[in-house]
């Protein structure tokens, strides 16, 4: 048993029991599978995945030298981002008319914060926690925050939390009496204004060659469809790049804004989130890979029609680490990395979209 100090966080899904009672399961489930996924993909170092508890994600952190706290905030806002853009996702992308479809607009997110200490428990093959400040933790999540305040979408600080992360601004103060503990002085932060000014300066996620590091172009002679269809569609990537394996997340049973691949290779992992989606014309996504741990960088592919069939133009942005600083040092390998990669790899492609043309 081994005694920690370190930020506990629960995300949780607001209106779920009501979402659940009203709904048809066959549909609901998956919803709230996708929403929760959503958020579990956005946990990792320096927090831990604690587990799931239905509409909850739970996640700790144990490093002592933890980032900044504006680093800490952002996660809490990369939490409710992939939740509200999954959400809407599901709401853009189905025509179905059944109660659980038409009600995933209701579901909202608010994301409780704690420092304090506890205790980690090995149970078998299980990791769990325990102490007085997970309970507080829990608690937290039962609050009168949106009656006394208005906000309906937040992140809920101890102040703790707060003292913790050396940040003030955008809180609005709350507290609130609980059992056995008294007085907990807590800060609010709006997570859908977060949301808005998420959705406001990146409506489009497009990478014009001249912001990129590398561009690659290459003309292939088949519509703008089929290549499309080349490019995303998993099985016909992982045989054009030569892959062991290439796992999609598909909200509502298809690929667009908000999916996630998972691309295995002999050597190294690549990882990428679409955050841009209009087929036949462009996608661009979010790229990282585990030769580059903690270096994510944007991508375009943008396809244009021709007279004797499409040009495909890739462009890769600059890299920069999980702080947003530009590493401009590890940009030389990766642009000598894809042109090595592309041409062949191109070639691969035109010779199966020939082959199953």
């Amino acid at each position: 048993m081994t005694t920690h100090a370190g930020y506990l966080l629960i995300a949780d899904i607001s209106g779920y029991t009501a979402f659940l009672t009203s709904s048809e399961q066959d549909h609901a489930n998956p919803i709230l599978r996708s929403l929760l996924m959503s958020m579990i993909e956005q946990i990792g170092d320096p927090l831990h995945l604690w587990k799931t508890e239905g509409d909850a994600v739970l996640a700790y952190s144990t490093k002592q030298a933890f980032p900044t706290g504006e680093t800490f905030l952002a996660i809490c806002e990369n939490l409710y981002i992939a939740f509200a853009t999954r959400r809407q996702n599901i709401v853009a992308n189905t025509t179905c008319d059944c109660r659980a479809c038409a009600n995933v607009g209701g579901l909202d997110l608010k994301i409780i914060a704690h420092h304090g200490s506890f205790e980690e428990i090995e149970l078998g093959p299980m990791k769990d926690i325990a102490g007085a400040d997970v309970i507080l933790a829990h608690r937290m999540a039962k609050t009168g925050v949106k009656e006394a305040t208005g906000i309906e979408s937040y992140a809920l600080f101890s102040d703790a939390a707060v003292k913790e992360m050396g940040i003030e601004a955008a809180l609005e103060p709350y507290s609130q009496a609980f059992e056995h503990f008294g007085e907990v002085s807590m800060q609010v932060y709006d997570l859908a204004k977060a949301w808005q000014g998420f959705r406001e300066s990146s409506e489009r996620h497009f990478l014009e060659e001249a912001d990129g590091i590398y561009t690659y172009r290459r003309k292939l002679p088949f519509p703008p469809a089929v290549v499309w269809e080349g490019l995303v569609a998993p099985e016909l990537k992982r045989r054009w790049m030569r892959m062991l394996s290439v796992d999609v997340d598909r909200p509502e049973g298809r690929i667009g804004t908000g999916s996630g691949y998972h691309c295995v290779h002999d050597e190294v992992e690549f990882r990428y989130w679409v955050t841009d989606w209009e087929p036949f014309n462009y996608f661009s996504t979010r790229i990282t890979d585990s030769l580059h741990e903690g270096l994510s960088q944007h991508e375009t592919y943008q396809l244009v029609p021709t007279d004797d069939g499409t040009e495909v133009r890739y462009t890769i942005g600059p890299a920069h680490d999980t702080e947003g600083r530009r590493q401009e040092a590890e940009e030389a390998g990766i642009i000598a990395f894809l042109a090595a990669l592309w041409p062949p790899a191109f070639d691969e492609l035109e010779a199966l979209i020939r082959e199953t043309d």
